[in-house]
């Protein structure tokens, strides 16, 4: 009897001390689970080894957008078409489109027979213009001795005021043509009519080629000079009051990737465009050396009213069936940062910042800056 009744008591002795030791356990669980749902934790050594970093809530400009498209263009006094002054037969033509040409060197050369006929036309008219001077000059020394009648005096100056405007009217042809007048007045003619560039720049294009026929209406080249490139750009006639000189200009070119470029609105049209309803807006860009197009699609942000707001990281903020949350710091325990999940509103969004609105979220507050998603997720 002794026997069993020791065994009962050390049967109840074993069951005592586990049902504290599982008490004490269900204490220490308890403590452990005291973290909400809402929160994260985070070690300090795994924020020291991993891609994430704290930051704060900030001020930060954000702007109203006025969405904008266009094009890279230049100035018109830095673009020429090339048309001949008289009809011909292409003789030469040295260049190729792309080619780098100074303001006065030869473009082409062209033949016509008439040319040859209008020089001869000219040196005709001066050797005449002389013999009618003489003649004019006699005529009036007689009408004023009344030897002459005024009749035959009105005749030398008519005649000789005619052949004068004839052989002006040559010369300064000639000269548009590009002849070199000391020559042909010794007596050297040329066959070939010489185009000249009127402006440094590239060729942008060709429309001859070597013995075609061209006329004085024809476009034979086109030039284009690039040193100053600039945007051209409009807007919706909604937004046409919003625009101003000197507002800032974000532009990027689609083909060309998602990089972002800078300038400056410089000009506003005065008047809207009746058919399509937009304005246009002349820009300059913050770095004319970049290697735009003349020509180049452009799509642009026009930045106009501007606002200082809170705001943090972009990717700070992530987005949970239509509401958007941030991981703001709440305290350190130990060796560990223990972050809150808080729900936002956001205003403004650009690729960098968001606006946090709300007086919940306040300036100088902790939060986690880089690896939200990473932490949310697990």
């Amino acid at each position: 009897m002794n026997t069993y009744k020791q065994f009962f008591i050390l049967l109840f002795t074993i069951i005592l001390f586990s049902s504290c030791d599982n008490a004490t356990e269900l204490i220490e669980n308890e403590e452990e689970n005291t973290i909400e749902s809402n929160q994260f934790i985070v070690s300090k050594t795994l924020l020291e080894t991993t891609n994430m970093s704290i930051g704060q809530v900030i001020t930060h400009d954000f702007y109203d957008i006025v969405q904008a498209t266009g094009t890279i263009d230049v100035p018109m006094s830095s673009k020429a078409e090339v048309s001949p002054m008289v009809a011909g037969f292409v003789s030469s033509l040295p260049f190729v489109v792309g080619d780098k040409v100074k303001k006065g060197d030869l473009l082409l050369k062209l033949q016509n027979p008439e040319f040859i006929g209008m020089q001869q036309s000219y040196l005709e008219a001066n050797e005449e213009l002389s013999f009618l001077q003489t003649e004019f000059e006699r005529q009036q020394i007689l009408s004023d001795e009344n030897i002459s009648s005024k009749k035959s005096f009105q005749k030398a100056s008519s005649d000789y005021k005619l052949k004068q405007a004839q052989y002006s009217g040559l010369k300064e042809t000639l000269k548009l043509l590009n002849v070199d007048l000391v020559k042909l007045d010794q007596g050297v003619f040329t066959s070939n009519i010489c185009i000249f560039a009127p402006i440094e720049g590239f060729i942008s294009s060709i429309n001859a080629s070597i013995g075609s026929y061209v006329a004085p209406s024809d476009v034979l080249l086109s030039l284009i000079n690039t040193s100053h490139k600039h945007l051209e750009v409009e807007v919706f006639e909604k937004d046409a009051l919003k625009i101003e000189n000197g507002q800032a200009i974000r532009f990027r070119v689609p083909d060309a990737g998602n990089t972002y470029f800078d300038g400056t609105v410089f000009q506003v049209n005065k008047a809207i465009d009746m058919e399509r309803r937009t304005l246009m807006i002349h820009g300059h860009l913050s770095n004319e050396h970049t290697n735009f197009l003349q020509g180049m699609y452009v799509e642009a942000e026009i930045l106009t009213e501007k606002i200082n707001a809170p705001a943090v990281p972009s990717r700070a903020v992530i987005e949970e069936e239509g509401q958007f949350y941030i991981l703001r710091f709440k305290e350190a325990v130990g060796e560990d940062l223990i972050f809150e999940k808080i729900a936002v509103e956001v205003g403004k969004v650009t690729e960098q910042f968001t606006q946090i609105l709300g007086a919940e979220i306040k300036l100088g507050d902790k939060i986690m800056d880089k690896g939200v998603f990473r932490l949310v997720g697990n």
